[in-house]
Order: C-alpha cells, then structure tokens, then sequence
C-alpha cells in the first residue's frame, strides 16, 4: 500500500527565546498524551480507539527556525477485549504500535516566550497483532508523520508545549491484517544544553567634572543686501497691462512676500517715437498701472520708489528693440542681518 510522507503532529519542540543564542546546541524531551486511532480497517472487528502514548526525543538546533530531531514514539494499544473464540473460549484482540521517528521541526517565534511549531518525517514502527489466543503477527515498516505545536519558554533552556502529531498508513502488509491512522495530543516538556544568554551591558555612571564655560564671543553681524529685478512689456501707445505683464507681476507678489523685501523701485520708460512730452506721461501712467496692480494685490513694503524717464533712456532703431524698451523694470531689494562669517 502507497504510504503517505506527510503527516502532522505534536512532536519534540525547542525552546527559544529573543533573550539566548540557541544555534548549534543539543536539547532532549519527554511528552505524555491520548493516542487515537481511526479509520481502522482490520480482518478482525477491531475499530477505532483510543490509549495513553508518549514520546522522548533527542534534537540538534541548526539555527533558530530549525532543528533535526530523532526520537521514540509509543501509540499505546487498539485493542478489545470483549470478542468470543468458540464456545465459552473468551480472548482480547488487540494491536500493539511504538518505534522510532527522525524529521526536521521548525519554530516560528511569536515573542520572547511564546512560538509556534511545525514537525514532518517518517515512523518506523513494529506493529504487533494479537488477532486471537493462537494467532500472532507483526511487521515493521515506515510511516508518514507531521504534527503542529504552541510552545511557551519557561526560562532559556526549559519549554512547555502542547502537540498533535498524526501518523498515516500504519499496516501490516505481509499478511494484510491490519491499515490503520493514528493521531497524538499531549504535553511535552523539553530541555536545552548550552544555551548563551545574550549579555547585558551595564552602564556605569559617569563621573561629572564641574569646569567653568569659557565666555562666548559676541557675534559679530553684518547686513547682507539682496537686489532682483524683472521687466514688465507694454503695447505700442498703451500702459495696459497684459496677461503675460500680470503673470509677472504675480511672480513679484509672490517673492516680496516669501523674501520681505524693503524698497521695491518701479521704472517706467517709453520707446523713442512720437513727442518726448507725450512719452513722459505714457511711462508715468505704466508705473502707475504697475504699482495699482501690485497694492491691490497685497503687496507691502516698507518703502516704493517712483520713477518715469520717457525716452531719455530710449536708443533703439528696430521694431523688435523698440517693443524691448516699452517696459517697467521692477527692483526688489531686501536687507537682513547676518553674522559675519
């Protein structure tokens, strides 16, 4: 009959801890519970029950999730005592299972105390089957075996943990007398060797000289000025302000605010065409536009500055450098204190 690999279980599980450095040491175990067997299928009329098992076990921690572990593993007894042999002959048939286990365990950490367990490897027992006063059969063979446990460190190298472990196709199969599962759930115990508690640091008090605090210097500051300037353009004839002019004014807004500037200088010009009186007037209605836009925008300073010079500034002899020359340039100057470096 094909056997199973897998199985569950309680098994042998090892204590951790956050607190000890368990890699590389060796533990040992003992554990006591109910056997059950179930899905019974005997040429007897043995059924399913249950008996007292337990289990010792010796392991060797690879790291601090895993460990290999061998061990001896008793099931108890399937029996009934109750069957009749031909007349007024009374004889019990029972079936007798322990031997040994191997597998790897792995333990997953839930704090400092509390973990969980995992267990799979393989059975080999010696199956012994009473089928009546003068009928006897036993077999040795491997079964599949895995289990599942919670744990609890009761100190480094001591832990409690409760287990189920389940073992799958236990038979006799040279005589096909018997095929059985059977399932544990108990109460192990499990001590390790040379267990390394992680070393605590102790800190010392320091001991205080009391020394005088040499006099700071007085800081030494000096006044750090800060100038940016930007052109707004006006139309042919025109001291509107265009989109494009108000874009610029707003990026004005918005950097006098964020660097609480001092004085801001507005200087109105005209381009050189048409009467120098007529281009006075047109560059002082531009930086009256320009400073209208900006008070009615929120801006405030501590000082503005004025000025309008018409064409006196004015040089140029193309369209595209005479629309160059039809502006209002803004300065913006802030002071603040530093220290001096």
């Amino acid at each position: 009959m094909k056997k199973s690999i897998l199985a569950i279980a309680l098994m042998s599980c090892f204590s951790y801890a956050n607190a000890a450095d368990i890699d590389n040491t060796w533990y040992i175990g003992a554990g006591a519970g109910q056997s059950n067997f179930e899905s019974v299928d005997s040429v007897s009329n043995l059924g399913d029950d249950s008996d007292f098992a337990w289990n010792a076990v010796i392991g060797y921690q690879l790291n601090k999730y895993f460990a290999i572990e061998a061990g001896w593993q008793d099931l108890g007894t399937n029996d009934d005592l109750h069957m009749r042999y031909g007349e007024g002959v009374t004889h019990g048939e029972e079936i007798d299972i322990d031997g040994f286990t191997l597998g790897l365990v792995g333990t997953l950490p839930l704090n400092e105390k509390w973990f969980l367990t995992g267990e799979a490897g393989a059975y080999q027992y010696h199956l012994a089957h009473q089928m009546s006063a003068n009928k006897y059969v036993s077999a040795t063979d491997t079964a599949g075996y895995m289990g599942v446990g919670i744990g609890y460190n009761i100190t480094d190298s001591l832990a409690v943990s409760a287990k189920y472990r389940r073992f799958i196709d236990i038979d006799e199969s040279a005589w096909n007398t018997a095929n059985m599962d059977a399932q544990t759930v108990g109460i192990q115990l499990t001590y390790r060797f040379g267990v390394k508690p992680t070393q605590t640091a102790v800190i010392l008090p320091a001991v205080i000289k009391e020394t005088k605090p040499a006099p700071c210097p007085e800081p030494v500051y000096e006044t750090k000025v800060e100038k940016s300037s930007v052109a707004v353009l006006f139309g042919f004839d025109s001291s509107e302000l265009s989109q494009t002019a108000k874009a610029k004014l707003d990026e004005v807004i918005r950097i006098s605010h964020k660097n609480d500037s001092d004085v801001i200088m507005l200087k109105g010009q005209s381009d050189n065409q048409g009467d120098s009186a007529y281009n006075q007037k047109l560059s002082e209605s531009r930086v009256q536009h320009v400073e209208n836009y900006l008070v009615s925008h929120g801006l405030e300073v501590k000082k503005l500055e004025k000025q309008a010079s018409g064409e006196q500034n004015a040089h140029a002899n193309s369209l595209k450098e005479r629309a160059l020359e039809r502006r209002v340039i803004i300065t913006l100057t802030s002071e603040t204190q530093v220290i001096a470096s």
